[in-house]
């Protein structure tokens, strides 16, 4: 028998593409109400492109005897079907409306608990089962209306490299004025031209560093001075060595897909939509979580403005990951150097943004892998 899975359409996506996922019905039917006709066209893209074909029915968000009569059409358009319901989205009433129905009907009725990884059937029996859905990166961020248009697809530098990689964050736990100084040394690649020389710190540590990429072949040392070829390398000189080392990090605990350097642009149908850059991103079953890695100094205090670029690290990635990630995302700033404004500590717990900065860098993995398992 042919299935049909029913879901209520909200500003929360995952729960619906998270049954829809599990069971894989032959229909998934969106009930959705004038205001969520966006994001009804976000869900059903996502999974026409996974080849679960698509309906759609608009309902009233607060006429009862609409969304009775919506629901009523729905299962006589469809007796000969195995039809369920999913009621973790949308109206109070658009719920009360369609369970009142199908649990009327006597039909399988689900509510998806984030929380517990469970997927919970209401009636016409109770029971849990746990959530075996994965969602990827792509279509995670599609639902929240973000279109990805590139990452780090070839990591082989990254590996050649991590040596040295291992290096500076040895250095950034040891001395991280170290890492200041590496910053300020660097320039900005934007109309650099190459073969370019650079001057390094002259320490014994970023001298190490050096030497193991002209071993890696990425440049040639001459005394405290490196001649660069690509861009590549100076990105890296200039921070990227970080978000390398906490992706190389994430993709050693068991995720289900990590990403480095993630772009794209917001609902790319709207003329200049906005684009956005994301540093790494992790997925583990049907949750997301976006890493915010920086080098820079978190205590430095901006000119004239009195505020600290801590607080601006904070609110820089929960405005981003608000829009990409939903209630069910999971973020995370991992600083190479120590962050020591309790205002930004404490508003952290409060954003719910978790940190690791300084000498913890050396948790970053056992964190992580709690973190993905919770």
């Amino acid at each position: 028998m042919k299935t049909i899975h029913v879901v209520l359409v909200s500003d929360q996506p995952i729960p619906n593409l998270t049954t829809f996922q599990q069971f894989r019905p032959d229909l998934a039917l969106l009930l959705y109400t004038s205001d969520k006709a966006t994001q009804k066209d976000r869900l059903q893209t996502v999974l026409k492109a996974r080849q679960i074909d698509v309906e759609a029915r608009e309902i009233l968000p607060y006429d009862l005897n609409n969304v009775i009569a919506v629901c009523e059409k729905v299962l006589n358009d469809y007796g000969d079907y195995d039809i369920s319901l999913n009621i973790t989205g949308g109206t109070k009433i658009g719920t009360m409306g369609a369970f009142q129905v199908f649990y009327s009907a006597d039909k399988p009725i689900y509510y998806v608990n984030t929380r517990d990884n469970q997927i919970l059937k209401v009636a016409p029996e109770s029971h849990a089962m746990t959530i075996d859905a994965k969602i990827g990166i792509k279509d995670y961020l599609a639902v929240y209306g973000f279109r990805m248009t590139g990452h780090t697809a070839d990591d082989s530098g990254i590996l050649k490299r991590r040596e040295a990689t291992k290096q500076l964050v040895e250095t950034a736990i040891a001395n991280e004025r170290i890492i200041g100084l590496l910053n300020a040394a660097v320039p900005d690649v934007k109309g650099m031209t190459f073969p370019r020389d650079i001057n390094l710190p002259d320490v014994p540590e970023i001298k190490k560093m050096a030497q193991m990429l002209e071993l890696a072949g990425m440049l040639k040392v001459s005394g405290t001075a490196v001649t660069v070829e690509t861009t590549e390398i100076v990105h890296y000189l200039r921070g990227f060595w970080f978000e390398e080392y906490v992706y190389t990090t994430a993709r050693s605990v068991g995720a289900d897909e990590v990403k480095l350097n993630v772009t794209g642009v917001w609902d790319a149908a709207v003329k200049n939509a906005p684009t956005n850059e994301f540093d790494v991103m992790i997925t583990k079953g049907t949750r997301l979580a976006c890493v915010s890695c920086k080098t820079s100094d978190p205590n430095r205090i901006k000119d004239g403005t009195g505020e600290g670029v801590g607080k601006e690290f904070l609110y820089e990635l929960d405005s981003l990951s608000d829009n990409a990630l939903g209630l069910f995302g999971k973020r995370m700033i991992v600083s190479a150097r120590k962050i020591s404004n309790d205002y930004v500590r404490d508003r952290a717990k409060v954003m719910k943004i978790d940190l690791i900065d300084g000498k913890n860098i050396r948790t970053l993995k056992d964190t992580l892998q709690s973190w993905l398992n919770k």
